[in-house]
């Protein structure tokens, strides 16, 4: 009788191990294992694009898109294309504050 009390205690002395996380970073981690995090980091950073340079220029950028890391902005205004390169570090800066995880590390303006 004891042989079997100690194997019963065994048996409730056993916790189920379980591997749970929370929903966010499930989904971060299917996204990751399928490369779709980055389409998902693009629609961040246009947006932070949006809201750091306004809605007049964003209505004025004809094109937006990430490539190796680097942001490529097409606008059709010589003037504003000039206005942007002077100040294409500071808005490099504050993206990276707004989502410090983008990796991005220039900005191109066309």
């Amino acid at each position: 009788m004891t042989n079997r009390g100690s194997y019963i205690s065994k048996i409730y002395s056993k916790k189920r191990e379980t591997k749970e996380q929370k929903i966010v970073d499930v989904l971060r981690d299917f996204l990751s294992y399928y490369h779709l995090d980055s389409s998902v980091n693009e629609e961040d950073i246009i947006n932070a694009w949006k809201e750091i340079t306004g809605e007049l220029i964003f209505k004025l950028t004809t094109k937006i898109y990430i490539e190796n890391s680097c942001l490529y902005v097409s606008v059709n205004s010589p003037a504003l294309k000039n206005e942007l390169m002077l100040v294409r570090t500071n808005i490099l800066k504050k993206i990276k504050e707004k989502l410090p995880e983008c990796g991005l590390n220039n900005i191109y303006i066309k």
